[in-house]
Formats: C-alpha cells, sequence, structure tokens
C-alpha cells in the first residue's frame, strides 16, 4: 500500500532519533496541574519518616538482619 505522504502531526523530529531541548520543557509537563497542599507534604514526609522507622525496628528485630 502507497503512503499519501502525510506525516503525523506529533513527529517533530523525523528520523533524527534525538530530542530537541524543546521536546523537553517542563512547562508542558506540569501545565495545568494542581497545587501542592501543604497537608500532602506533611503526609509525605511523615510516610517517609514511618517507613524509615519501621525499617530500623524491622532490622533490630529479624536475628538475620545485617545489624545481627
Amino acid at each position: 500500500m502507497a503512503q499519501t505522504g502525510t506525516k503525523d502531526p506529533m513527529d517533530k523530529s523525523a528520523g533524527t532519533g534525538s530530542l530537541t531541548g524543546s521536546a523537553l520543557e517542563a512547562e508542558d509537563v506540569l501545565a495545568g496541574a494542581e497545587e501542592w497542599a501543604p497537608i500532602e507534604t506533611k503526609l509525605v514526609l511523615w510516610s517517609f519518616a514511618i517507613a524509615a522507622v519501621a525499617l530500623i525496628i524491622g532490622l533490630l528485630i529479624v536475628p538475620t538482619s545485617i545489624f545481627h
């Protein structure tokens, strides 16, 4: 089947095999994103803190851990 000569409009670097700086714009990715609420920041930080404490407790309790 022969092609009609139309290209995909999203294909901006046809055949080059590399990305350009304009294709890596962070503003495009974050456009329309929700605001990050302070409670979400606290939730993430406390989750990491609790996970770290649980890891330390687990390493102290398990007899085959690196602390024993």
